[in-house]
């Protein structure tokens, strides 16, 4: 029989599936291709990490998991950071001659992401151990959580600055798009920060399958191919 964490993982996993099959199915892949391909990527990871987790021994995984972890997380953010740029470029094609004039606030909210999501680091680090693959995962943590930050925090201002200087910005699904993108990020960084805070870290894991579940689920009612396809 399942536990709590199990189903919340696999239905987080199922909801990211059949949204990436809705995309697909829907055409709106071709206008967010790396969105897509994320989502893809997302599950397929999800899927083989179960491979590792053969001869798990209730909440102590096999050492195998652990490398497959830390050998898949930069790929993740990797593509997250792609999906970013994608979306955030989308928002604001058709813009352009209001990117060239406010390109210095948009360094400026890069700045401030960059700062701000570096706030919590010096308690991060007072947490991290020295032996082991403790400290090697303790950075990759840490390195999850300032680059999802960075990201969620720019995405939020730069949808602030559309808000401000675009007529009718409120009636495009794309600032929507990203500002889901942005919870979905934030909440991933929460996640990383509170597991580096010492809360156990299947405790945390429920929460945060259903907050991904539901941030999927709600992010369906945002792509409206009509409305996308026109937009791209």
């Amino acid at each position: 029989m399942l536990d709590t964490t199990h189903f919340l993982w696999y239905s987080s996993v199922a909801v990211q599936f059949l949204f990436c099959v809705y995309l697909v199915w829907t055409r709106l892949a071709r206008s967010f291709p790396t969105f897509t391909i994320y989502l893809a990527l997302s599950v397929i990871v999800s899927l083989c990490a179960t491979y590792f987790m053969r001869g798990a021994q209730g909440a102590r995984l096999p050492l195998s998991y652990t490398y497959y972890w830390l050998c898949a997380q930069p790929v993740i953010l990797l593509a997250q950071a792609a999906v970013v740029l994608e979306v955030h470029a989308s928002m604001w094609k058709g813009h352009e001659s209001v990117v060239r004039q406010t390109r210095p606030l948009f360094l400026f909210a890069l700045l401030t992401a960059l700062v701000a999501a570096a706030i919590p680091v010096r308690a991060e680090l007072n947490r991290a151990e020295s032996f082991g693959l403790i400290p090697l995962m303790h950075f990759e943590f840490l390195v999850k959580r300032y680059v999802s930050s960075v990201l969620a925090i720019f995405l939020i201002l730069s949808a602030v600055l559309f808000i401000a200087v675009v007529r009718d910005a409120w009636q495009s699904s794309l600032l929507r798009h990203e500002g889901m993108l942005a919870a979905y990020l934030g909440l991933y960084a929460t996640a990383a920060f509170i597991i580096e805070m010492g809360v156990q870290k299947s405790v945390v894991n429920d929460y945060v399958a259903a907050g991904l579940t539901l941030c999927f689920v709600i992010w369906t009612s945002v792509f409206r191919p009509q409305g996308a396809l026109v937009a791209s």
